[in-house]
């Protein structure tokens, strides 16, 4: 059985795939409605958007097969792709060298007729096909194979609507200077912090920084390197921190991180790890900045994101008055439910 040989643009093709963050997703209604209609349509038990991925075709929605996905050597679709302008029709797979003796045509699934319509983006690249299967050879007439190019459309154009939506909803959770999440964004997942403790007990610690000297650099230098010393700082936070952590900007020169799981014995070393990062960054750029540091453990679930983030802020407060360029670090906070001494503390800016 020979594998479809990968196109030329391949690399191109598979990121332009991934910019749709469609692949593993739940079902949608809106696609397994397109591809009851083509069963219906064509007169095929079977109806598939498939997407070929590096070495797998997934699909997005199936009708009349339980299968989720099956190998990219397998795949019929793989063919396909290869034509993007014109779909690919194939009567007996039995008498076609390229699938005769393909495990989905000799295997229990006896796959015999074939008709796929290539998925193509505006950028040009075919992402996979809309198609339908039977197990008996026959053709299919022009009127059902035109009908198959209008539903791969609107595949394509719902796809597209879905992209469009997601990039809508991530520009909406992203500072627009250092493309970190932005306070709407770390609120959110702080609010899944303190869900995911009160569910299993897993603690979490909050980092709440300032920068020391900032408005001296954009009253001085200009707005063009404060906006550069930002974005340092936000590169900086993003290497002292793992893939599972959350760094934001909150606004101006705040910044926030979330370090998830852990008992707080690690915490002040990443703190204090960040402080002295930025602080190097920024005297290797002669820039008179540097980090003041409030941070802290929670153990037991504070009441809300809000509640959690005072609580840092009165830290950092600490840490400021203190004389800045320092961390200031308390372990183990845990509230007690309803507790009226916490709300006074936070009320009045003490320590708790």
């Amino acid at each position: 059985m020979p594998s479809a040989r990968l196109p030329a643009n391949e690399l191109d093709r598979l990121a332009a795939l991934d910019s749709y963050d469609v692949l593993d997703t739940i079902c949608e209604e809106t696609f397994d409605n397109l591809t009851r209609l083509a069963a219906k349509l064509t007169g095929s038990p079977t109806a598939l958007i498939s997407l070929i991925d590096a070495d797998r075709q997934w699909f997005k929605s199936r009708y009349g097969l339980d299968a989720a996905e099956t190998h990219r050597d397998d795949a019929f679709c793989a063919h396909a792709i290869h034509t993007p302008a014109s779909a690919m029709v194939v009567p007996d797979a039995t008498l076609d060298p390229r699938f005769a003796d393909n495990r989905l045509v000799t295997g229990p699934l006896g796959l015999r007729f074939y008709a796929g319509v290539p998925l193509v983006n505006r950028e040009g690249f075919a992402l996979g096909t809309l198609c339908v299967l039977d197990y008996s050879a026959r053709q299919i007439s022009a009127e059902a194979l035109d009908c198959l190019r209008v539903l791969a459309q609107t595949v394509m154009a719902t796809l597209e609507l879905r992209r469009a939506m997601g990039r809508m909803r991530d520009m909406a959770l992203t500072d627009g200077l250092t493309c970190l999440p932005n306070r709407v964004a770390f609120m959110v997942a702080l609010g899944q912090a303190i869900a995911r403790q009160r569910r299993d007990g897993r603690a979490f610690t909050l980092l709440y920084l300032d920068l020391d000297g900032f408005k001296h650099v954009n009253d001085r230098l200009g707005h063009a390197i404060g906006d550069a010393a930002l974005c340092e700082t936000a590169e900086v936070l993003r290497t002292c921190v793992r893939t599972e952590d959350t760094v934001a900007r909150l606004g101006g020169d705040e910044f926030a991180v979330l370090l998830v799981g852990g008992d707080g014995t690690e915490a002040q070393l990443v703190a204090e790890r960040i402080r002295s990062h930025i602080a190097g960054a920024m005297e290797t750029r002669d820039w008179p900045v540097t980090v003041s540091v409030g941070a802290v453990t929670f153990i037991d679930p504070p009441r809300d994101g809000s509640v959690a983030l005072s609580v840092a802020d009165i830290y950092l407060y600490a840490s400021k008055s203190a004389g800045r360029n320092r961390v200031t670090f308390h372990n183990h906070i845990t509230f007690q439910q309803a507790s009226p001494a916490l709300e006074v503390a936070l009320s009045c800016g003490l320590p708790i």
